[in-house]
C-alpha cells in the first residue's frame, strides 16, 4: 500500500517538475521573444497549455489515473510555480535569482487569480499573500497524497 502511494505520488511530482522545467525554459525564452502576455492569442501560453495536456496523457497512460490527477492537483495549486522558483534560484540561466523573495515573500503575486484560492478570494489583478499560496501549495501536496492512496 505504502509503495504504491509513494509510485502515484512521485509520478505526479515528477509530472510537476518536467512541467515547471519547461514553464522555467519556454517562459523565459518566450519573454526575450515577446510572446508573453502581450497579446490577444497568446503563443507562449498555448504551448504551455499543450504541454500540461501532454505530461496528463503520458501519466495516464504510463502511471495511472492517480498520477495524472495528481498532477494536475500540484498545477492548480501552485505547486507547479513554486518549483519554477525553485529553477530559478537554483538554474541561474537567465539571471532571475532572488525573484522568489521578490514577488513571492513580497507578496506583489497577482498572476495566482487561477488558483483556488485566488478564484474564491481575490480579483484578477489583486496580490494573493505569499502565507495563502504555501498554505495552498501544502493543500494540493496533501490532496494528492490521499488521491495516491486510492
Amino acid at each position: 500500500m505504502l509503495n504504491q502511494i509513494l509510485y502515484y505520488f512521485l509520478w505526479s511530482l515528477a509530472g510537476a517538475a518536467l512541467f515547471a522545467l519547461y514553464d522555467y525554459v519556454g517562459y523565459n525564452i518566450s519573454l526575450r521573444k515577446n510572446w508573453v502576455n502581450n497579446k490577444f492569442v497568446n503563443p507562449y501560453r498555448i504551448s504551455q497549455s499543450l504541454v500540461q495536456v501532454l505530461i496528463t496523457i503520458l501519466l495516464l497512460i504510463f502511471a495511472g489515473w492517480q498520477s495524472a490527477l495528481g498532477f494536475n492537483i500540484i498545477w492548480w495549486s501552485w505547486g507547479c510555480d513554486v518549483l519554477f522558483y525553485f529553477y530559478c534560484t537554483s538554474l541561474h540561466i537567465y539571471k532571475d535569482r532572488g525573484i522568489f523573495t521578490k514577488q513571492v515573500l513580497g507578496n506583489q503575486v497577482t498572476w495566482a487569480w487561477w488558483t483556488p484560492y485566488g478564484l474564491m478570494f481575490t480579483k484578477k489583478e489583486q496580490a494573493v499573500r505569499w502565507t495563502k499560496l504555501i498554505t495552498q501549495v501544502i493543500t494540493g501536496l496533501i490532496l494528492t497524497l490521499a488521491v495516491s492512496a486510492i
